[in-house]
């Protein structure tokens, strides 16, 4: 592993891929990129899931990267709408997943490994699932990036259970101009020359379950995403995935919610930067991490002490983070009350 490099995350298989990737020289942003797939290959509700990215360092600045799911409807005519009382199809839930353009144009930003490589955990991880459907879409993944969602199999599959037909709104167009965002992160000073960065958009009460992947690397780069899960999805047979129900059913005599709306997600992710000295914290579990958090967790003589104080304080599932600084690296992994061995030990170099 390249001296300065180290990744964790708060599921075993995307942290493997994760470290497997910067000890194959790739960059941060390869990283979590990597162990997102590595999840998705090993999860059916991943793949499609919506997701938020934070990276920062040289020659990327500050940015945030924005793959929630928006409200679908795009092209076709506004429904009558359900009422009160009314039975609502699983498919008024579906919403347009844009997690696999947010991960291809965040791949854009330093990336260094072909994305087809950054897949090979996760089609390895649904093979051994024995889900033969979700490592081809995987592969197509690699090779079309987020343009795979259109190809003639996976669209029909989509549509199957989340377009008119099975009472949703979800149409091709939906499918097809389901452009991820890339902006500014929102920065805040929270001591004397340190600076937090988030997510800059609002963050819903999101419930459901949340999976967080940091990484840093040699080049400076440190970068975080977060994934919200489901656990009451919308299947899709063919492929083999689940989707969340994030889409908003339209309620007669109510106005309904814009398609192309971005949808609450959960962002509990943030970059820590002050002088030479960079980390990247997520508390898995979380909607958010509030900036008093980061500022306890700059303030504490211990990481991993502090990092243990809030994830019990926060009621998150789990608390990761890696830290950079001029020499070294190391990460910091504390789950259900359990320490992970290499939070203590410097990178290899």
């Amino acid at each position: 592993m390249i001296r300065g490099a180290a990744a964790t995350a708060s599921d075993p298989f995307a942290a493997s891929a994760a470290r497997a990737t910067l000890e194959s020289s790739g960059s941060a942003i390869d990283a979590i990129v990597a162990g997102f797939f590595a999840a998705a290959g090993a999860q059916p509700d991943v793949l499609l899931a919506p997701a938020v990215a934070l990276a920062a360092g040289v020659g990327v600045g500050a940015r945030a990267f924005d793959g929630r799911a928006i409200q679908p409807g795009r092209g076709a005519p506004r429904p009558r709408g359900f009422v009160d009382g009314q039975s609502v199809p699983e498919a008024a839930h579906v919403a347009v997943p844009r997690s696999l353009g947010m991960l291809v144009l965040l791949h854009g930003y330093l990336g260094r490994a072909r994305l087809r490589e950054l897949v090979r955990s996760g089609v390895a991880a649904a093979e051994r699932a024995g889900a033969a459907g979700r490592a081809a879409l995987l592969r197509e993944v690699g090779s079309l990036g987020a343009v795979a969602l259109r190809a003639r199999d996976v669209e029909r599959a989509l549509l199957a259970v989340g377009g008119a037909v099975a009472g949703g709104t979800l149409t091709a167009e939906d499918l097809a101009e389901a452009v991820p965002a890339e902006v500014e992160a929102a920065s805040t000073t929270i001591a004397e020359g340190a600076t937090a960065l988030q997510a800059p958009w609002p963050v819903g009460d999101v419930a459901r379950p949340t999976d967080a992947i940091v990484a840093c690397d040699g080049w400076g780069t440190v970068a975080a995403l977060a994934y919200t899960r489901t656990d009451d999805g919308v299947t899709v047979p063919e492929l083999e995935i689940v989707l969340g129900r994030d889409a908003v059913p339209v309620r007669r005599g109510i106005t309904r919610l814009a398609p192309g709306t971005p949808l609450p997600a959960a962002a509990p992710i943030g970059i820590l930067q002050r002088g030479a000295f960079a980390a990247a914290i997520a508390l898995a579990g979380k909607p958010t991490i509030e900036v008093n958090v980061l500022t306890a967790l700059l303030g504490g003589t211990s990481l991993e002490a502090a990092l243990h104080d809030v994830r019990t304080q926060q009621g998150a599932s789990a608390a990761i983070a890696v830290l950079r600084d001029e020499r070294d690296a190391r990460t910091a992994n504390l789950a259900a009350g359990f320490m992970a061995g290499a939070g203590t030990q410097p990178a290899e170099g």
